[in-house]
């Protein structure tokens, strides 16, 4: 089969008639693309473009039946420049071409990660985000281990999707127990109810709202026991030693 395009932008099939059966036109327009279309019972098609990759304006390919009658019709637009396309790509390959331009970075930027506090107010690049601070398992089966603690909202349950992942402590809920929060603004920890129907205790006072941390203050989930050792506070938070060099180069300059 070969498929052309008339002057008025009609296809047709260019081995069964001389002219466009639909207005009559003879000659095809000097945009037009010779494309191939191969069509066998019940074979898989291929589309080839036979003009190479360089399309002036958008095409419509028509897929046809075996008695070269029209079924349906497919719009393709101009291949951007940064697919290069050659003259045996197909529909196929276009694809894939876009998808790989998507996956380079050209998809909506709302899907990339959140910005971590600390890859804002740190200039130097962070490979992992920094710990602030600790929890101490002082009751239980993770006895003498210790989990770190992120800026941020720090969930503790038993489900590996956790960032506190007590598995095995049936005692503790699969997800969301408790929550533990590094405010770096404020350099305090917030103890918060999770989404479990369970409580916890700090302390061996029921937590049903939020409730600021001190230093070794107790948190009580199940048969486990969990001991808050702080890294960030009043005295040090990691963004201090940004300021400090900046402070360093301010005088070195001077």
């Amino acid at each position: 089969m070969n498929l052309m395009k008339c002057s008025n932008g009609h296809f047709y099939d260019g081995d069964k008639y001389a002219s466009c059966p639909h207005c009559g036109s003879q000659a095809p327009s000097t945009d037009s693309v010779t494309i191939s279309l191969p069509v066998g019972g019940s074979e898989e098609k291929t589309v080839a473009l036979g003009a190479g990759s360089g399309m002036e304006e958008s095409v419509t390919i028509a897929q046809y039946s075996t008695d070269h009658e029209p079924v349906t019709q497919k719009s393709v637009h101009q291949a951007p420049p940064e697919l290069n396309l050659g003259a045996s790509a197909g529909i196929q390959g276009m694809m894939e071409g876009f998808e790989d331009l998507e996956g380079a970075g050209l998809a909506e930027d709302d899907n990339n990660m959140t910005v971590s506090y600390y890859s804002q107010k740190i200039s130097q690049k962070i490979k992992i985000e920094p710990v602030v601070g600790w929890l101490v398992c002082t009751a239980g089966e993770y006895f003498g281990q210790s989990f770190c603690l992120k800026s941020g909202r720090n969930f503790i349950g038993r489900s590996s999707q956790m960032d506190v992942c007590l598995e095995g402590e049936k005692s503790v809920s699969r997800e969301r127990h408790a929550v533990i929060i590094y405010e770096p603004r404020g350099r305090v920890f917030i103890a918060q109810p999770g989404d479990s129907r369970e409580l916890f205790y700090v302390n061996d006072n029921v937590v049903l709202d939020n409730l600021v941390l001190k230093p070794n203050d107790v948190i009580s989930l199940g048969k486990v026991n969990l001991m808050i050792i702080p890294c960030c506070n009043e005295q040090f938070a990691w963004e201090d030693l940004e300021e400090a060099e900046k402070e360093n180069t301010k005088s070195e300059e001077k």
